[in-house]
């Protein structure tokens, strides 16, 4: 991973939880759904909780009803005949 300084801050108490403010030059947009993880002690990663192109992880496939299709199309792969010698 190359990492890159974007700024020096303090964490300050909010309710009961300790904040930190992320500059705008880090690309964060207000009320922004993010994912902190924790590396070790002392590194925590900040990303966008969408922030991934896999649609099976992103939620873009939450609505498709796969198995209507295969319906449709009359094909369900791993469940077609043997056509030869197949285990």
């Amino acid at each position: 991973m190359n990492n890159l300084k974007i700024a020096n801050t303090k964490t300050h108490k909010t309710g009961n939880s300790v904040s930190v403010t992320l500059p705008k030059s880090t690309g964060f947009s207000s009320n922004e759904p993010v994912v902190i993880e924790k590396v070790d002690e002392d590194t925590l990663i900040i990303r966008r909780a969408h922030s991934h192109k896999n649609p099976w992880i992103s939620g873009a496939y939450n609505n498709v009803d796969f198995r209507s299709q295969i319906d449709e199309i009359g094909f369900n792969v791993g469940n077609e005949s043997r056509k030869g010698r197949e285990l």
